[in-house]
């Protein structure tokens, strides 16, 4: 289906129904396919944060906490401007929080100092 739907679209609407069939699968079909589905366009598209961050939103709402994690250092480190790190940060912190991980939320502020650090030399 998603073959057919991007082979009548055009190109510039790929990422974007790609996205959506992403989200559908992590909603009504496999929550794996989906996240292969966002791996493959971040590969191609790594700067694209809003597919970032609907990534982590599924990732969040499937409740596995380790791949969640694992997306979120992906994605802290990344070479992005300190304005959007700052939400991606701010969204790792409060993630822990949730989770009751205090000390976990403690290195991921250290890590945003050291970015802000680092960014400002």
């Amino acid at each position: 289906l998603l073959t057919k739907a991007l082979k009548s679209l055009p190109k510039h609407k790929h990422v974007r129904t790609i996205s959506h069939f992403a989200q559908l699968e992590y909603k009504h079909g496999e929550p794996a396919k989906g996240a292969t589905m966002f791996e493959n366009v971040l590969t191609s598209y790594p700067g694209r944060l809003d597919l970032w961050s609907v990534y982590l939103d599924k990732s969040i709402a499937q409740g596995d906490h380790e791949q969640t994690r694992l997306l979120m250092d992906r994605v802290v480190g990344l070479k992005l401007p300190a304005k959007k790190m700052k939400f991606f940060f701010k969204r790792y912190i409060d993630f822990e929080v949730q989770q009751g991980e205090e000390e976990r939320a403690e290195k991921v502020r250290k890590l945003a100092r050291d970015f802000i650090e680092s960014s400002d030399q």
